[in-house]
């Protein structure tokens, strides 16, 4: 019950002052009286699918937004094989509820059709299209990422938790790699164009020599369609495209994909894990490190082992240990040589000798 005005003297006379709980629950009690069974048509733009089995989206046409809620049962009861997926239009019917732990009034749905593909899908099919026919999405040009990077650029919110981890998670692995933040709005109105401005910027910077940055890091945490939406446009495309310096795109959780990401050099699925991408643990570098140290130590170990037992080889052969051995055999041979030639030599002497007087005994004894 709602307090009179006497415990507040400076309210009007007769005024009734009620609890945030007791006036949410006086319009919910207006709104779920007062509305009946009504049917809604509305483009999904953000969808939530908790292990508990229900269903969490919210509906928007040109003006405004309309979260709904579906239970377990009743999303076991829609069409088969109608998955609610963001872009996708839909008839929505239900009972108008509130939810008074946030004051938020929903569509509490009850049933569920889908109608088609929204506009806002549509567009950004057509948007992917485009840029696919003008190479965006050409796994050729993309820009390896150097494995040591000396400096990094974070463009990102300077506010929300995903510049912290990033910053904690770079510095833990590999300290040496300088951060550096441009800040830059991740969502809402302008937030695309902050977003292309800043990666231009960036690439000024060290065109002219200001800044040395290995690696751009865009980054966000996860979010429902319109929270990506920054980065599902032609504008942001087109400068992570023209960007000269290796683009690692990090926005929203694993199962968010946006046309960023497409487009970028490298996509992480996580801000953590785009972390994880740009730097090595340097842990793992210096086991990695030791280990190859002990590899080399050990084949050279081995490579001085083969060469000390070739080397006793050759000092044992006896060349090496009598020297002189040799020459005395190659005197030897000499002498040998010598006094063979020596003989033959008196040999064909005498027989020429005794040819000769042969010869002269002959003649004379036909001598006239």
């Amino acid at each position: 019950m709602g307090q009179t005005t006497r415990a507040y003297p400076f309210l009007p006379e007769g005024a009734t002052v009620r609890s945030v709980s007791e006036l949410t629950e006086d319009v919910k009690q207006t709104l779920e009286r007062g509305l009946a069974f009504v049917w809604v048509e509305g483009e999904i733009v953000d969808v939530g699918l908790p292990p508990s089995g229900h269903v969490y989206v919210t509906l928007r046409d040109a003006r405004a937004n309309l979260k709904c809620y579906m239970s377990r049962t009743q999303a076991l009861r829609l069409p088969a094989g109608f998955v609610p997926k963001v872009g996708t239009e839909v008839l929505a019917g239900g009972r108008i509820g509130v939810y008074t732990a946030r004051g938020e009034y929903q569509l509490v749905v009850e049933r569920m059709h889908p109608k088609g593909v929204g506009a806002a899908e549509l567009a950004l099919r057509q948007l992917r299209e485009k840029l696919q026919g003008l190479g965006y999405f050409e796994r050729k040009r993309k820009k390896t990422p150097p494995r040591f990077p000396r400096s990094i650029c974070l463009i990102t919110s300077p506010k929300g938790a995903v510049v912290h981890d990033l910053i904690e998670i770079l510095g833990r692995r590999w300290p040496a790699t300088k951060i550096a933040v441009r800040p830059s709005r991740v969502q809402g109105d302008g937030a695309a164009e902050e977003i292309a401005l800043a990666i231009r910027q960036v690439n000024r910077w060290k065109a002219n020599r200001f800044v040395n940055v290995d690696v751009l890091v865009i980054a966000r945490g996860g979010g429902g369609g319109e929270d990506l939406a920054a980065f599902n446009q032609e504008i942001v495309a087109e400068a992570i495209f023209s960007s000269r310096i290796p683009i690692v795109s990090a926005v929203g959780h694993e199962i968010d994909f946006t046309i960023a990401d497409m487009v970028a050099d490298v996509r992480a699925s996580t801000p953590s894990h785009a972390a994880e991408m740009c730097v090595p643990d340097r842990f793992e570098v210096f086991d990695c490190v030791q280990t190859h140290d002990e590899q080399m130590r050990g084949s050279m170990r081995r490579i001085c082992e083969r060469l000390r037992h070739r080397l006793d080889a050759v000092a044992e052969r006896r060349v090496l240990l009598r020297p002189t051995d040799r020459l005395r055999d190659m005197e030897r041979r000499v002498d040998d040589w010598a006094e063979r030639l020596d003989r033959g030599g008196r040999g064909r002497i005498e027989r020429a000798r005794r040819d000769l007087e042969s010869a002269a005994a002959c003649l004379e004894s036909l001598s006239p």
